[in-house]
């Protein structure tokens, strides 16, 4: 099987300022692709915690698996310019468990097409992240394990190494997965007596210069997780100072500790006594 790269055609470009008005409503030609890759949770259980968007809680433990009907996001380089571009589609799980083979069809404009180049001598290379594309996003959450499973538990496998032929590309090694945040799941109690539970309408957890901010929390969360519980996850960080501040039915309670540390792919169960 031949090694393949990616590389922009531009005389596509240039020939678009010779179509007629007739031509200019066509949609532009793509080329799909069968992938097949297999991924794996990686070997250190205790450094990759939860690398799928399948959560579940027991007890003081958060375990995670693959989940059939889940979406990984296939990320490419273009030869020509090294410019990253996100494929079309998804792939998707085809078992459940802790590996699995992800299989889906997923396409390109025909413009960026794929020559063969034996020349270099080194298969091509693509990332792989889910729950979704593009950048790392954690803004929007409402502090429920669900909603982090669904949209904030990012994972990427970077580097997987794949052989493309014709319209099939076949992962030659398992892609590993690696999280991207620690997940936190804080109960919030009231300073004064210890005992009172704090349930804010928002929630900015800082963390040096950086922060995440929950700042529209239902009411249904507390129903779900139970008064003064919220989860939230969180891009790891090494002994940085950390405040909390929440709002609660318009006053504002606030946390400060210094030399926090919350490591990527791990789970973590904080009691915080807050101050008025």
């Amino acid at each position: 099987m031949k090694k393949v790269y990616f590389s922009m055609l531009f005389m596509a470009g240039l020939t678009l300022a010779a179509c007629s008005s007739d031509d200019s409503n066509t949609e532009p030609v793509r080329r799909t692709y069968t992938m097949t890759i297999d991924a794996t949770k990686g070997a250190n259980e205790a450094a990759v915690r939860a690398n799928t968007r399948a959560l579940t809680l027991e007890g003081s433990t958060l375990n995670a698996t693959w989940a059939v009907g889940e979406k990984v996001y296939v990320q490419g380089t273009l030869v020509s310019n090294e410019s990253k571009f996100w494929f079309e589609g998804s792939i998707q799980p085809q078992s459940a468990g802790t590996t699995t083979r992800l299989n889906g069809v997923v396409s390109l404009p025909d413009s960026w097409d794929i020559s063969i180049d034996d020349a270099i001598g080194n298969p091509h290379t693509l990332n792989l992240q889910f729950p979704r594309p593009g950048e790392l996003d954690y803004s929007g959450q409402i502090g429920t394990l669900a909603d982090i499973a669904a949209n904030y538990d990012y994972a990427k496998a970077d580097n997987v190494m794949v052989d493309i032929e014709a319209d099939k590309v076949v992962g030659v090694e398992s892609a590993t997965f690696v999280n991207q945040q620690a997940i936190v799941r804080f109960t919030l109690l009231d300073k004064a007596d210890g005992t009172t539970k704090l349930s804010p309408t928002a929630l900015t957890v800082q963390y040096g210069e950086e922060s995440v901010s929950l700042t529209s929390i239902p009411a249904t969360t507390y129903t779900t997780n139970g008064p003064g519980v919220l989860f939230v996850a969180i891009p790891g960080f090494e002994s940085k100072d950390v405040t909390l501040t929440a709002n609660v039915a318009g006053t504002p309670y606030t946390f400060t500790k210094s030399g926090i540390t919350f490591e990527n792919g791990k789970y973590y169960e904080v009691n915080v006594k807050m101050t008025k």
